[in-house]
């Protein structure tokens, strides 16, 4: 990609195309074993991902990494081949060498794999997000302008305003798997709770007596029971 063609890119903001996956089934390929390939082995084995990384020197952070999280995180002490790539879900780029890099890139493209490169995230298929979780809630965020440090500051305001419904999330959430057994109620106890005024009688300490206003008994005290 040419120097015009990015400038136009940060110019029109980019857009992302979202999609939670399950961290114990995502396995991720980490090629280069130095500080860039530390930080995202970190992020992917402390969300539980089962992560490779192949290079023929590694990190000290990496090695220490590699002990703390053994059962998931692997170094590879070899050459780059096909057969790392093969396997893999996603492929992280985190070299300098521009002839592998294209290597990879071209293999990814080929066979089609996701692939992030480190070192100018334009060039790959995406990024790594910023990303927090609380008891119950687990959420992403990014800018269109690649703004790190914006990020940074936005998830943590985003994260204080989460951990205030975090307990209602996980209350709502239990009562919509048990409505489950009430097909044909399902889509009216689900719109009742899933709103901030059911979030006030939850707050007060009267989201049962909410449920019993609206539902039989026989319907409530199923859904309450946990």
């Amino acid at each position: 990609m040419d120097r015009d063609n990015r400038e136009n890119i940060y110019d029109q903001g980019i857009e992302y195309s979202y999609i939670s996956l399950i961290s114990k089934k995502l396995r991720v390929g980490i090629v280069g074993g130095g500080k860039a390939g530390t930080i995202k082995a970190r992020h992917f084995v402390k969300n539980k991902c089962c992560v490779e990384v192949i290079s023929k020197t590694f990190d000290g952070e990496l090695i220490e990494l590699s002990k703390e999280f053994s059962e998931i995180l692997k170094l590879k002490n070899e050459d780059l081949s096909y057969e790392f790539l093969r396997d893999k879900h996603l492929i992280i780029i985190a070299l300098d060498d521009e002839n592998l890099k294209n290597i990879v890139k071209k293999y990814c493209e080929e066979n089609y794999k996701i692939y992030i490169d480190s070192s100018d995230f334009i060039s790959g298929m995406g990024v790594v997000p910023i990303q927090r979780s609380t008891e119950n809630v687990v959420f992403a965020l990014n800018t269109n302008y690649g703004n790190p440090k914006g990020a940074v500051l936005l998830s943590n305001k985003v994260e204080k305003t989460i951990k205030e419904y975090d307990e209602f999330i996980r209350y709502i959430g239990l009562i919509r798997n048990k409505a489950k057994s009430f097909p044909e109620f399902k889509m009216q106890i689900t719109s009742f709770i899933g709103n901030d005024e059911f979030k006030k009688s939850f707050d007060n300490g009267e989201a049962e007596k909410a449920l019993r206003s609206r539902f039989s008994k026989e319907i409530v005290d199923y859904l309450i029971k946990f």
